[in-house]
């Protein structure tokens, strides 16, 4: 029998999960939206609403995805914790370091597991990198260059939402620590000044670790709308992702793209299509949104361990972040405790 899972947000994010839960033999039990017809489309014939804690006191489930904006993604995840569930969180799991260490401390107390939604610990190219790292053959890790651009109208639409650095340089904050497996010592962090706006759409980071390697995090929401769309598959998402990591090393140097150009499609547009994070193979979505969930379910399952996103790590992130937007706004380096 699958888990019993109630998804929470039914936007672009909470209706992949829902059918990425599903196709892994799960059973949404209930969805939960601000907008209720949205939610009960979702649902399919399930529960459905717009008030969460509400839901969990009338449907048994065994875990929530919270695939909601993201300053609500704490809140309903202690809902979900005070009701006994398991929790998913699409990233940032929190957006304040005070919350981060709230959520741990309640799944401690809850005895409840929280698995964040850092899609790119699971993607092939970083796991692959991950893994190079790990069997030494770079030798001593000396830096980490991680950069990550984002196609410029998605800047229109997110700036004004959620600051760049909890929406895309969260990604690389957490990939540097998934390959160090230690918190950071230290970040400076500045912006264009052409960006002109209250949150930076280019913005880098110098951060120290707490074992001496040096990482630098740069993100870049600038690509013009005429790249090539590479957001297609099970996402429908308009737009660009360009992103590489560099590790250097005593021993050598490693790379890798998570851009693609092994398969493109030249119509109306052009298409250089994603193929590792959600895309849709024989009708299934697979990739890393596949590998996240189905890791996912064996820890709220009780088969394995939460090790590869231990929820020690995720606070980590939240604490790196929210040292990187006070660096950039006083123009000053952070220490972090």
């Amino acid at each position: 029998m699958g888990l019993r899972v109630v998804i929470a947000g039914a936007g672009r994010f909470g209706t992949l999960h829902a059918r990425v839960w599903r196709e892994g033999g799960a059973e949404i039990v209930g969805v939960v939206d601000l907008d209720p017809e949205r939610a009960a489309t979702l649902a399919a014939g399930a529960v459905s609403g717009d008030d969460l804690a509400g839901l969990l006191a009338r449907v048994p489930a065994d875990a929530v995805v919270v695939a909601t904006d993201e300053p609500s993604h704490a809140p309903l995840a202690l809902q979900a914790l005070a009701a006994g569930c398991h929790v998913l969180v699409e990233k940032p799991f929190a957006v304040s370091a005070a919350e981060a260490a709230g959520l741990a401390s309640a799944a401690e107390d809850a005895s409840r597991e929280i698995v964040a939604g850092h899609i790119s610990r699971f993607a092939a190219p970083y796991r692959q990198l991950r893994t190079s790292i790990a069997d030494g053959r770079v030798g001593d890790l000396w830096s980490l260059r991680l950069r990550r651009d984002f196609s410029r109208e998605w800047y229109a639409s997110f700036g004004g939402r959620v600051d760049p650095v909890w929406e895309s340089c969260i990604h690389d904050l957490d990939i540097a620590i998934s390959i160090l497996r230690q918190p950071a010592r230290r970040v400076y962090a500045a912006r264009s000044a052409a960006a002109g706006s209250a949150a930076p759409s280019v913005a880098s980071a110098l951060i120290e670790f707490t074992g001496g390697v040096l990482v630098t995090v740069e993100t870049a929401w600038t690509i013009p709308p005429g790249a090539p769309q590479t957001e297609s598959g099970a996402l429908e998402l308009p737009g660009a992702i360009v992103a590489e990591a560099e590790a250097h090393g005593s021993a050598g140097v490693a790379r890798q793209r998570l851009l693609s150009d092994g398969f493109t499609l030249w119509n109306d547009a052009s298409w250089s299509p994603n193929p590792f994070l959600w895309p849709l193979v024989d009708g299934r979505v697979g990739g890393a949104i596949r590998a996240e969930v189905d890791y996912a379910t064996d820890v709220f399952a009780g088969r394995r361990p939460n090790d590869l996103m231990p929820m020690w790590e995720a606070v980590w992130g939240i604490d790196l972040a929210e040292a990187m937007t006070a660096s950039l706004a006083t123009g000053a380096p952070v220490d972090l405790n």
